[in-house]
């Protein structure tokens, strides 16, 4: 991955100083949608432990919510509005993503339509996806959530206090050349996997292919700018997938 290009050295130190100013305020918004993640799981934990899990799953979907839900879309519009991003075309993937955000929002905290369909006369009852939401949702899909919140921030740790145009391969860019992008999926996948609906269903596969085309064409723009440096980088390192080294065993001894 590469920083911006440098700026004139009498705006250089302005430049950079506003650029950790914004990154910081965008952790900030990652870290508060992160606990929110974490509480999901401490929460579905402590109803099975304490044997909460019936009268739980026998409550009436959350719904009229709209304050929660825009806060939920606030800070993830803020965390994208502040973010560095490498090249304008980002935004196409990036505006997938907030209308996915919006839908599960409005969805979770606003008016489930989706349980509304499918649950027919027993709404606002549907003990089948609240026990899922409970029982499987949140263990499973608020980690997911969390490990993607993880990629997001170690990706942009290692550039945004970086000065001028470096081809940047150490830290978790040793393991994968786009882990924002990864982190931007795995988000999302996890807030699918918790809460389930049609729309972020239809939407989930169009945004794996919005980035995965915006990760080739910023591997294209590296390629022009770093030439064999990074072809040699690319070559040693996947661009989503970390490659997993299994242990060898000790070589046979010859008689």
């Amino acid at each position: 991955m590469a920083t911006p290009p440098s700026a004139p050295r009498g705006t250089t130190r302005r430049t950079f100083d506003r650029r950790v100013l914004l990154a910081l305020a965008a952790v900030v918004s990652l870290i508060i949608v992160g606990l929110y993640q974490f509480d999901q799981v401490v929460a579905s934990i402590y109803a099975y432990a304490f044997g909460a899990f019936p009268r739980i799953v026998g409550s009436p979907v959350p719904s009229d919510r709209w304050t929660v839900a825009l806060l939920n879309i606030f800070l993830v519009g803020l965390f994208l509005a502040l973010a560095p991003f490498r090249i304008k075309g980002s935004w196409k993937a990036h505006g997938t993503y907030m209308g996915f955000m919006v839908s599960l929002f409005a969805e979770m905290y606003g008016f489930p339509l989706t349980v509304y369909l499918l649950s027919g006369a027993t709404y606002p009852s549907s003990p089948l996806f609240v026990g899922y939401v409970w029982g499987v949702g949140q263990l499973v899909g608020s980690p997911l959530v969390i490990a993607g919140i993880l990629l997001i921030y170690k990706g942009w740790k290692e550039i945004v206090f970086k000065r001028g145009t470096v081809l940047v391969t150490d830290g978790i860019y040793a393991m994968v050349r786009h882990p924002q992008y990864l982190g931007f999926l795995l988000v999302t996948l996890g807030q699918f996997v918790v809460w389930p609906t049609i729309p972020t269903a239809l939407l989930w596969p169009l945004l794996a292919v919005l980035y995965y085309r915006q990760a080739k064409r910023e591997d294209a723009a590296l390629s022009d700018a770093f030439g064999d440096r990074f072809l040699a980088y690319a070559k040693k390192t996947p661009m989503f997938l970390p490659k997993i080294r299994m242990p060898r065993g000790p070589k046979p001894v010859s008689p």
